[in-house]
């Protein structure tokens, strides 16, 4: 795979990749409601900076220069991007049906909707949270540890 491609995804919230002397550190710029879950990000290799835009979040992710190491984190970051990426999607899809469902309650009179039932197929509908996240806390130490 190019290098274009693997950092295609990155490239919008990447700000900087630096060589600090056998470590790299990907600094990347992510809005400030975004999530840094536990199952994606090694909580050792991550630093959250002061960003100077105060809708942005500056987390820098630091490992040693080899290629197993730097495979891993850069699989991290694009994996902390999609969860995001598919909660914000989540939060749109919900605001929207929670739209349709306030036109059908406009609409409907009390009778049609104290009949009206929600059918889910069970097999695809998991409601338990598997992710546990990194938040922004401990700011004096610039660690972004969460339970």
């Amino acid at each position: 795979m190019s290098i274009y491609n693997e950092f295609n995804e990155l490239y919008p919230y990447i700000q900087s990749i630096r060589k600090l002397k056998t470590y790299l550190s990907f600094d990347m710029s992510f809005p400030k409601d975004w999530k840094l879950p536990k199952k994606y990000v090694p909580q050792d290799s991550v630093i959250e900076n002061k960003s100077t835009d105060p809708t942005m979040r500056l987390i820098s992710f630091g490992v040693e220069f080899n290629e197993d190491t730097v495979n891993t984190i850069v699989d991290s970051i694009k994996n902390v991007i999609k969860y995001n990426r598919e909660i914000e999607e989540k939060e749109l899809l919900f605001g929207l049906k929670v739209q349709e469902l306030k036109n059908i309650f406009e609409k409907q009179n009390l009778i049609t909707l104290q009949d009206l039932k929600f059918d889910l197929e069970s097999n695809k509908l998991k409601l338990d949270d598997e992710y546990g996240t990194i938040e922004n806390r401990d700011r004096e130490e610039h660690r972004v540890v969460e339970e």
